[in-house]
């Protein structure tokens, strides 16, 4: 359980730690300061810590020292904000250039700030940057994109697999047929079409039965993406790789997946061969208010 208590001469009764903590609700305000009443049903998210104007909140998970003050002027403006989001690109080639470690584990550290359901903060994450066994991931999926794509267009399997992945899936492995053939020819010839020779392979896992799991590796996974432009790293998520892995427990075994874990996205990175100049432009989605 959070120890929680509130300074009632530093406390200014302005609510606003009522006010963040709607779900949890562990404070009500009393006749000297507000009172943090329920401490066990905190879920440690910090949010009272954050917003106290005085500083009245003593909260074990956040001590203070440990809890800097952001000014606006250290916050990128729009421009620079919106400048990073056209930059970014996904990028399939790479420099023959090992990335070090510690920008890696860096970066893990960057994913964390991103928002997780419930505060659950349960994303863990997979590294591989042995070229070896990358090259091994890489048949391994294609292997089983083979599979997935024969039984797809085999009479007596097509029906199984609509059950499996889905009808919409289904059609799209018969289409991918010659795709997956390309794809047997470029392992053939030395390269690697699933994780185009990228230096850096990282898996994000969640635990088993987290019914956000997904969306909480996606919004670190992009924090990552972005934070990679200032490391002068490139970045491309691996659709084909997480499709596959989600599935085969024998590729889940191969990445050493810890028991009731659950591989929720997968993506490259490295020094890219090419620099980019120009951000290409994107459609303008439509925005549709208050529909009937």
């Amino acid at each position: 359980m959070a120890r929680i208590t509130v300074d009632p001469k530093a406390c200014i009764k302005c609510g606003a730690c009522i006010d963040v903590c709607f779900s949890a609700r562990v404070f009500e305000m009393g006749e000297a300061s507000s009172n943090p009443i329920r401490a066990k049903a905190c879920w440690g998210c910090g949010q009272c810590v954050a917003v106290c104007p005085t500083d009245a909140i003593d909260h074990d998970l956040f001590p203070l020292e440990e809890t800097p003050i952001v000014e606006p002027s250290d916050l990128p403006s729009r421009d620079m904000l919106v400048s990073a989001f056209r930059y970014r690109r996904s990028v399939r080639t790479y420099q023959a250039k090992p990335v070090p470690r510690d920008i890696v584990r860096e970066l893990a550290s960057i994913g964390r700030w991103a928002p997780t359901a419930t505060n659950n903060q349960a994303l863990d994450w997979i590294a591989f940057d042995d070229r070896a066994r990358i090259l091994d991931l890489a048949k391994a999926t294609v292997a089983e994109l083979s599979r997935y794509a024969r039984m797809a267009t085999h009479p007596l399997t097509r029906i199984f697999m609509q059950l499996v992945v889905g009808r919409a899936n289904a059609q799209r492995l018969r289409a991918y047929g010659s795709f997956v053939h390309k794809m047997d020819e470029t392992l053939s010839n030395g390269g690697d079409p699933i994780f185009y020779q990228a230096p850096v392979v990282l898996i994000g896992h969640t635990q088993q039965g987290n019914l956000f799991g997904r969306d909480d590796a996606v919004y670190a996974m992009y924090n990552m993406m972005l934070a990679c432009q200032r490391f002068d790293l490139a970045t491309c998520q691996i659709g084909f790789f997480q499709g596959v892995v989600s599935r085969s427990a024998k590729l889940r075994k191969a990445i050493g997946l810890p028991a009731g874990r659950v591989p929720q996205v997968c993506f490259i990175l490295g020094y890219p061969l090419r620099p980019y100049r120009r951000v290409p432009e994107r459609r303008n989605p439509d925005l549709t208010w208050n529909p009937r």
